[in-house]
């Protein structure tokens, strides 16, 4: 069995590639932008591009046949990259936030009365800590459930 197929390397491709291009576009925070959010734009797709990449890792890891042994180091890898990734995440956020003058509730900030979502703060959402938290989720999750189905 394989685990690689076409449409695993394409989806893993054009996710990294509109991770880029979320990072391309969303505005720094010390630069003042006046022309709203493009990414919005970019947003919509890069979420249905994780969604095909998610489900075509779950299909890969359901056509592998793993022994326990090994299976046993993938759950505890994965376990340990999704920590860490989710560490990661929280370290970028609050980084970000720090560097905008904090949360949009001040009037200081750089996103004063803003949503959550605007063109500051993309990349909250929409990084390679995400995926990371995406990839490692899925794989910690099918080899769980692929264990519990063969016993």
């Amino acid at each position: 069995m394989k685990f690689w197929s076409k449409s695993l390397v394409c989806w893993l491709v054009l996710s990294l590639v509109f991770i880029f291009l979320v990072d391309l576009f969303t505005i720094r925070p010390h630069v003042i932008s006046g022309n709203g959010n493009p990414v919005l734009l970019i947003v919509g797709p890069t979420l249905i591009i994780f969604i095909f990449f998610a489900k075509s890792l779950w299909q890969g890891f359901g056509r592998l046949r793993i022994k326990s042994n090994r299976s046993t180091m993938i759950i505890i890898g994965a376990f340990v990259l999704f920590i860490t990734f989710c560490i990661l995440e929280y370290q970028f956020a609050v980084n970000l936030i720090n560097e905008l003058g904090r949360s949009s509730k001040e009037p200081e900030s750089r996103i004063y009365r803003f949503p959550w979502l605007n063109q500051y703060t993309n990349t909250l959402f929409i990084n390679v800590y995400t995926f990371g938290i995406l990839a490692a989720g899925i794989t910690f999750l099918k080899i769980i459930l692929n264990r519990i189905k063969r016993n």
